[in-house]
């Protein structure tokens, strides 16, 4: 995250351990942007090289470099660039940009920049979703990344429930939600969303890959809210998901597209919703 003398991203000098220790989350350092922990990997991002203290840090917690680089912020994230978007009445942008915004956030190195097409989709169905079906009074934001999902909901009055498995994620979007005056309006939590479940949301939103979604639809836990908006899934990944839904009570009720990549929503039959 932004923090200190630094405004914005140039340069990301990148660490990766092929294991990982707890307090590298507690790191302070003025260069210091943050880690990503998942599946036992470690991977450390500074504004600046620091091959020294990593040498440290490797001798202190028993830690195995694997790999080191150095990548252009505008480069991280397949060459997206967070820019400026207006999603119905809502204009959003990193915090960086000048002018008068809805909503101001910090991307730093986690999904939900806001240029990826399936975010872009979450967000234009959400919208849509506000203004004809219902103004839900609880949203749950499974993978919520960098929080914009979280906050865009926040905004228009909903209350949420956000959950990431990466610690970088939960600061991130705590980070974000303050930014904006909302932290009131969202639970944050870090843990594995299938251990968490059943959670009873108004709506729930789901960007994920398509094995979580698979594993996701196979949990009788998941079915618990009357609206499911998600997306991370191709045009070519459809039809196992359709099939994996067969058994559930799930209809498709929109569909978007853009650039191959899908979201749908969906309507629970079995639970009643407005």
């Amino acid at each position: 995250m932004l923090k200190g003398k630094y405004k914005n991203y140039t340069d990301l000098y990148i660490y990766i351990f092929k294991n990982s220790h707890p307090e590298l989350k507690n790191l302070e350092d003025e260069d210091f942007i943050g880690v990503w922990e998942e599946d036992g990997v470690g991977v450390l991002f500074f504004h600046k090289p620091k091959d020294d203290l990593i040498q440290e840090l490797s001798k202190k917690y028993n830690l195995e470099l694997e790999l080191k680089d150095k990548v252009p912020y505008d480069k991280w994230n397949e060459n997206r660039f967070p820019k400026p978007l207006e999603i119905g009445n809502l204009k959003i942008a990193p915090i960086w940009c000048e002018g008068k915004w809805d909503l101001v956030f910090d991307p730093s190195v986690v999904f939900g920049e806001g240029g990826h097409p399936t975010t872009v989709m979450m967000l234009e169905l959400s919208w849509e979703f506000y203004k004809n079906f219902c103004k839900p009074d609880r949203v749950l934001d499974i993978g919520c990344g960098s929080g914009i999902l979280t906050l865009f909901w926040a905004k228009l009055g909903s209350n949420l429930v956000s959950i990431d498995i990466n610690p970088l994620c939960i600061k991130v979007t705590k980070h974000n939600l303050a930014l904006n005056g909302l932290l009131n309006k969202a639970e944050v939590i870090e843990g594995n969303i299938k251990k968490l479940l059943p959670l009873k949301a108004d709506l729930v939103l789901g960007n994920l890959y398509k094995g979580l979604l698979l594993d996701l639809f196979g949990l009788p836990s998941f079915w618990t809210s009357p609206y499911y908006l998600l997306s991370g899934f191709s045009v070519a990944m459809e039809r196992e998901l359709k099939e994996a839904l067969k058994p559930r009570s799930a209809e498709i009720i929109l569909r978007k597209e853009m650039n191959n990549w899908v979201c749908w929503l969906l309507k629970n039959k079995e639970i009643k919703g407005d």
